[in-house]
């Protein structure tokens, strides 16, 4: 009995050295495993062991703290996303200081980023200037979801949906949104009502409505934190896992939009420059990301 018990033990402890030894592995140690890896080039540059989680809703993954950001994308301008071992798409990077438009797409944004080092934002064209539905999107493959849930590394995040945009003249809209929580962890997101509409559309551009010849926007005032990359935890409000909350906009001062149908496109945001020890707040964890939001509106 004895003996079996400590075979047991020494089972288990060797299993936890064998994930420990993982993670400590020095990078041109990694292997293509069975979960989530980058490739670049012929050199497997992370696998599922240098991850936290995958944040499905918003593609921002989330790195361990014995790799950073930095350090992936400083040899390579292109990798290959691997799940379950096989090649789903190739990703590559675009700086951040650029004014022209990414050549690949999905890419990842380079330095310098809205996050900080541990988050790997995978972007799409999609989000830029309206660009929903142009083509399938290559990073939701359910290839990913599968190795990802494998090791517990998959999370819905937040989803938001646009509910009702009604305009009416002069100038006045109420944009109705409903901002779900598809996971079992509790979620602050910035709440409009405790920041006040100012500073919400410092995150944020508002509300766009568009069709193939103009576009017509909102003109709130937006107010800049001080400093400007500052945040405070009033500002949020929570959201438990499995619930939603419907969140209410009114715009005053909107263009004139003659009728006719339109888009309507706003971003959700989020909180981006969150040190990786102020993610875990009292009850739940800050959510970090935007949503790219799209619906069809008549305007009579």
């Amino acid at each position: 009995m004895a003996l079996a018990l400590a075979l047991l033990l020494l089972l288990i402890t060797g299993c936890d050295m064998e994930e420990d030894l993982a993670d400590r592995l020095p990078r041109s140690s990694i292997e293509l495993t069975d979960g989530y890896c980058l490739v670049a080039g012929d050199q497997v540059v992370l696998n599922h062991h240098d991850i936290s989680y995958y944040d499905y809703g918003a593609h921002l993954l989330y790195l361990k703290d014995h790799i950073s950001c930095e350090s992936l994308l400083e040899n390579s301008a292109s990798f290959q996303v691997y799940a379950g071992g096989e090649e789903v798409y190739e990703v590559g990077t675009h700086p951040g200081y650029s004014s022209s438009f990414p050549i690949t797409d999905p890419f990842i944004w380079t330095h310098p980023t809205f996050y900080e080092d541990y988050i790997l934002p995978f972007s799409s064209i999609r989000s830029l200037g309206g660009r929903a539905g142009v083509s399938a999107d290559t990073r939701e493959d359910p290839r990913i979801v599968a190795a990802l849930k494998k090791y517990g590394q998959y999370r819905e995040g937040l989803h938001c949906e646009i509910l009702s945009c009604n305009y009416s003249d002069p100038g006045e809209v109420i944009l109705k949104l409903k901002l779900s929580n598809r996971d079992e962890v509790n979620y602050y997101y910035l709440d409009p009502e405790k920041m006040g509409k100012g500073l919400f559309h410092y995150f944020t551009n508002g509300l766009f409505l568009r069709n193939d010849e103009e576009s017509y926007s909102n003109h709130v005032e937006y107010m800049q934190p001080v400093p400007w990359d500052a945040w405070e935890l009033e500002w949020m409000s929570l959201l438990k896992g499995g619930s939603s909350v419907t969140i209410t906009l009114e715009y005053k001062n909107f263009d004139t939009v003659p009728p006719g149908s339109y888009r309507a496109l706003i971003r959700f945001p989020g909180l981006s420059h969150v040190d990786r020890d102020q993610l875990a707040q009292r009850n739940g964890q800050i959510w970090l990301g935007n949503l790219e939001l799209e619906s069809v509106v008549e305007v009579e």
